[in-house]
C-alpha cells in the first residue's frame, strides 16, 4: 500500500492520527514530569520524617541540664564582672589635695593655690633633673594662673590636676628631656548634648584629654612609656607619633677615627672587625593621652604629691 496515496485519500483520518500521536507524546511527557516531582517529594518527605523522629526522641529546650549550665555561666560572668570592677576601683581619680572636702566657697581659691604650688615644685624638679619645660609651663591650666575657676568646675579641674601633676613630674624627671607642649584638649560639646539621653550610663567617665610634645633620648622615651603603663591612674595612649630628630641615617663608613685606630688588624692591614653603628639620635615624641575614671570606687588612688 502506498502511504502517500493513502494519506491523500484519507486526510481526515491522517489529521486525527497526527493529533493522537501528539497528544500521546504530551501525555507521556506530563506523566514523566509528574513522576519525577513525586520522587523528589517522596525523598524530601522521608528525610523530614526521619528528622522529626530524631527530634521527638530528644528532650526539648530548655532542659534542666541546659538551664543549670546557663545559670552557672551567668554566675561566672557576674563574678568576673565584679572582679573587674574591683580591679578598676584602684584607678579612681580623686580631686587633688582633697579639694572636694573644702567648703564650696573656698574650693576655687584652694585649687588655684594648689596649682601654683605644684607648678613651682615641678619647675624645681626640672631644674634639678636637667630637663626643660615649656616657657609658659603651667600644667596645661594657664587660664587659671590669674583667674579663679567657677565653683561648679573646680572639682572636675582638681581631678585633672591630679593626673596632670603626675604626668608632668614623670616627664620632668627624665634628664635631658625638652618639653615643647603640655596642654589639655578641650572637646567641643556636641550638638544636642543637653537633651536627656536614654542610653544606659557608662561605668566610667573621661576625666580629660591631654597632648604632650617633647624631645628626649631613646632611653627616656622607653622609661616614659613604661611609667604610663604602670601609672596609678587609668591612662590610654590614644595617639603616639615618633620622629627621629635626625632625618638622615648614619653612614656605614662614618666610623670614628679613634675607633678605627684601636681596631686590631691582620697582616694585610685591613680592619678585622667593624663595629655596628647604632643610631643615638634623640626622638621627637607626640602623645595624646586620655584619662578615665571609675567614680563608684571606694578606694581611690591617692594623688601624687
Amino acid at each position: 500500500m502506498n502511504i502517500k496515496t493513502w494519506v491523500s485519500e484519507n486526510k481526515l483520518a491522517t489529521t486525527f492520527l497526527i493529533l493522537f500521536i501528539a497528544a500521546f507524546a504530551g501525555l507521556g511527557w506530563l506523566i514523566w514530569t509528574a513522576w519525577d516531582d513525586y520522587a523528589s517529594a517522596a525523598t524530601e518527605y522521608d528525610a523530614k520524617s526521619a528528622e522529626l523522629a530524631d527530634l521527638s526522641k530528644g528532650t526539648p529546650f530548655p532542659s534542666a541540664s541546659n538551664l543549670k549550665k546557663l545559670v552557672a555561666t551567668l554566675n561566672q560572668s557576674e563574678a568576673n564582672l565584679e572582679k573587674l570592677r574591683t580591679a578598676l576601683s584602684a584607678y579612681h581619680i580623686a580631686p587633688f589635695g582633697n579639694i572636694a572636702k573644702a567648703k564650696p566657697q573656698d574650693q576655687p581659691q584652694t585649687f588655684q593655690d594648689a596649682l601654683r604650688t605644684q607648678v613651682t615644685a615641678i619647675k624645681t624638679l626640672s631644674a634639678t633633673s636637667g630637663s626643660t619645660l615649656t616657657p609658659s609651663f603651667y600644667l596645661g591650666l594657664e587660664e587659671y594662673e590669674n583667674k579663679l575657676p567657677s565653683q561648679a568646675q573646680t572639682v572636675s579641674l582638681a581631678r585633672q590636676l591630679t593626673v596632670l601633676n603626675w604626668l608632668a613630674k614623670t616627664i620632668a624627671a627624665q634628664r635631658g628631656t625638652i618639653m615643647a607642649e603640655f596642654a589639655r584638649i578641650t572637646e567641643e560639646k556636641k550638638q544636642g548634648a543637653s537633651v536627656a539621653s536614654t542610653a544606659p550610663e557608662e561605668p566610667y567617665e573621661t576625666v580629660g584629654n591631654f597632648r604632650v610634645t617633647l624631645r628626649c633620648e631613646q632611653t627616656a622615651f622607653r622609661d616614659l612609656v613604661n611609667a604610663l603603663a604602670a601609672a596609678p591612674y587609668f591612662l590610654v595612649i590614644e595617639s603616639l607619633q615618633i620622629q627621629n630628630s635626625n632625618g638622615e641615617p648614619p653612614r656605614r663608613d662614618a666610623l670614628p677615627q679613634q675607633a678605627a685606630i684601636d681596631q686590631p688588624t691582620d697582616v694585610s692591614g685591613a680592619i678585622r672587625r667593624i663595629p655596628i653603628i647604632v643610631g643615638r639620635e634623640s626622638l621627637n615624641v607626640f602623645l595624646k593621652i586620655r584619662a578615665f575614671d571609675f567614680p563608684d570606687s571606694s578606694h581611690p588612688a591617692e594623688p601624687s604629691k
